[in-house]
């Protein structure tokens, strides 16, 4: 067989299957335009029965799908329920891990709790349950340049005395200075009348928390040798019976002045309830008169 017999025969055939292959393609372009024309027609002519057609398979659709979504909830809460077991065994991993640490700080919570008592037993201190606190609302305040006080409602027929110490939910303010029968005046540490007797953790220097009307209060009457510095805590040194050791006052720095003042954790302004905290300190040794000559305490 010659070579142009090959060629003409590979023509042939490919002719032909090029003829199949349109033949197909037309049939189902045909068959597409029938079908699109008779949707056409039907909606011009059967608009109802197509509506209907279209809502039974709207309908069934509905139907398999409701069918299929039963499964894939259950599927759903199945892949909630793991996710949730997950998450319950990292929360144990959690708290067992916390757990540990709060065992911790509880061995290290009773070994100070021992060393305070022994230090208590030894320096013969009163235990915190002789400490007794009144819950007072202010009823005024008088702010002036010449006086920082506020006006409490409770009074002596409450129990209160002179002295006993007053406090917000931030710290100490002032102390009682007044007292009548319903009512009950607090003198504010910012007042220049206030004397506190203080000392400043971490150096342990002792100092008189003096007020000054048009500020925060200053610590005076430091040892020319002090050791204090900026960010201190200052808390009561417990002397002259006003107040006992401990109990916070705020955090030292400098003013304009070149003092070394304290800045409250406490401010009366935000406060509209104080606790009235009552010691143990004997009536009428805490008056106005013993806080102003604090100063001899040092000495």
């Amino acid at each position: 067989m010659s070579k142009g017999s090959v060629g003409l025969g590979l023509a042939t055939r490919q002719m032909s299957i090029s003829s199949s292959q349109d033949r197909k393609s037309g049939k189902a372009t045909f068959f597409y335009l029938s079908l699109s024309l008779l949707l056409l027609i039907s909606n011009i002519f059967a608009a109802e029965l197509t509506n209907i057609t279209k809502h039974h398979f709207a309908d069934q659709t509905l139907v398999i799908s409701e069918m299929l979504e039963k499964p894939m909830a259950g599927l759903k809460n199945q892949i909630s329920h793991v996710e949730a077991l997950w998450d319950v065994q990292k929360s144990n991993e959690m708290l067992a891990e916390e757990n540990n640490r709060l065992l911790e700080w509880y061995q290290t919570a009773n070994r100070l709790e021992s060393e305070n008592k022994a230090l208590r037993d030894l320096l013969n201190m009163k235990q915190d349950e002789d400490v007794t606190y009144s819950s007072a609302k202010i009823i005024s305040d008088s702010a002036t340049q010449y006086s920082h006080t506020i006006l409490v409602k409770m009074g002596e027929i409450d129990g209160l005395t002179k002295g006993q110490g007053v406090l917000s939910h931030e710290g100490l303010i002032g102390r009682v200075i007044e007292i009548a029968e319903n009512t009950s005046r607090v003198l504010l540490m910012s007042d220049v009348n206030s004397r506190i007797p203080v000392t400043i953790e971490g150096s342990q220097d002792r100092a008189i928390l003096a007020g000054k009307n048009n500020g925060d209060p200053i610590l005076d009457h430091l040892p020319e040798t002090h050791k204090v510095v900026v960010g201190q805590k200052v808390i009561t040194s417990g002397h002259g019976g006003v107040f006992p050791y401990g109990v916070a006052v705020g955090e030292t720095y400098r003013d304009n002045d070149g003092n070394m003042a304290v800045r409250p954790y406490a401010d009366a302004n935000r406060a509209s309830h104080v606790q009235i905290v009552d010691y143990g300190v004997p009536a009428g040794s805490a008056t106005r008169a013993t806080a102003s000559n604090a100063t001899s305490i040092l000495r």
